[in-house]
């Protein structure tokens, strides 16, 4: 029997808006991961969300400037001097988290051997042979939990006698053990020190050309600045100055799990032991593998963090948000940014 073709229509009607209507129900379950890749240049998204953020111009006080990144996008930046939009900002301990990077970059096929092999093993031509030291291993000096003595913070003594001897590694092997390597947190720049002179090691052409060749200019950072020991060591402690779009670039290598468009340039299991808890740092942060996971912000998150007056930084990546925050500036209450203001309105 032949349908007249009103009826036609109208069944294909029903059909067409039946398909869309499961369509938008699907779009609200699934929400989709966008990787916007920015090797040259950052797409930005900040028209509708401008109204979203701007009220944090007003409400959080001090001089700062503010970038933050949402599904691969900028979605809002602010800049005030002297933490220019193009400047190079000296990230202090932020540093110690690319430290960490880069040895998943430098010893991907064999990252367990390397994490878990004695620190003093790499460095034969010390002759110490100190059985306490031997179980002190690269994943303490990562974790913050070595054990050794170590002055530091306010009262840095051992970062400014560390800094007068032409070899920092060796000075730090010197300290005494005051307890079991795995058990405190201590937070020692010394150990990160350590961490990158095994790096330089491994690398013929040495660690700052490796990670300029291996991370820097496949994430399109082109300038940096990176200062370096008597001996020509990268300064993992403190030494590092990039732009706020490129601390956000590493920020999103690592909230994209080391992969970086065709590449995995660090591999997906070595962000997640970076990531997570080692250690329980104090009330407000445990620590993974040189960086910071603060408690109760209301979502996954694990920081970059750097300091030193007047002013802190923070890169914080929210796996959950898929988002990264780069803030640098003189407020110092970055934990209730990102928990009051940021971190509800990504939400």
């Amino acid at each position: 029997m032949r349908h007249p073709a009103w009826v036609i229509l109208v069944a294909l009607l029903i059909a067409s808006c039946s398909s869309k209507n499961g369509a938008e129900k699907l779009s609200t379950v699934v929400k989709k991961t966008v990787d916007n890749w920015p090797t040259a240049a950052w797409e930005y998204d900040t028209l509708r969300n401008t109204s979203l953020f701007k009220p944090l111009l007003d409400s959080f006080s001090g001089k700062y400037s503010l970038l933050i990144v949402n599904n691969g996008k900028i979605a809002f930046e602010h800049y005030q001097e002297p933490y220019a939009k193009d400047s190079l900002i000296h990230v202090n301990s932020c540093t110690k988290t690319v430290i960490a990077l880069l040895f998943g970059a430098v010893f991907k096929e064999q990252l367990a051997l390397n994490e878990n092999k004695a620190a003093i093993a790499y460095f034969p031509e010390y002759l110490i042979d100190d059985p306490l030291l031997q179980k002190v291993k690269v994943k303490h000096f990562l974790s913050m939990t070595s054990g050794l003595e170590w002055k530091g913070g306010i009262d840095a003594a051992d970062v400014i006698q560390m800094s007068n001897t032409n070899d920092w590694a060796k000075y730090v092997f010197q300290r005494k053990v005051n307890e079991p390597a795995g058990v405190n947190f201590h937070y020692n720049s010394g150990g990160s020190q350590v961490v990158s002179t095994i790096l330089d090691k491994q690398r013929e052409e040495g660690l700052m050309a490796f990670a300029k060749e291996k991370v820097f200019e496949p994430l399109g950072i082109s300038a940096f600045k990176w200062d370096s020991t008597s001996k020509g060591i990268p300064k993992a402690g403190w030494g590092l100055h990039l732009k706020m779009e490129d601390l956000a670039r590493l920020g999103y290598l690592l909230l994209k799990k080391g992969s970086w468009e065709e590449s995995q340039i660090v591999p997906e299991a070595w962000v997640a032991k970076m990531s997570n808890k080692h250690i329980e740092a104090n009330s407000k942060y445990d620590y993974g593998y040189q960086v910071w996971i603060p408690k109760n912000i209301g979502t996954s998150c694990f920081l970059f963090r750097g300091s030193y007056p007047p002013s802190t930084k923070i890169v914080a990546v929210l796996p959950e948000l898929n988002s990264v925050v780069v803030y640098v500036g003189e407020n110092y209450s970055t934990i209730e940014l990102l928990r009051d203001f940021i971190v509800p309105r990504l939400q």
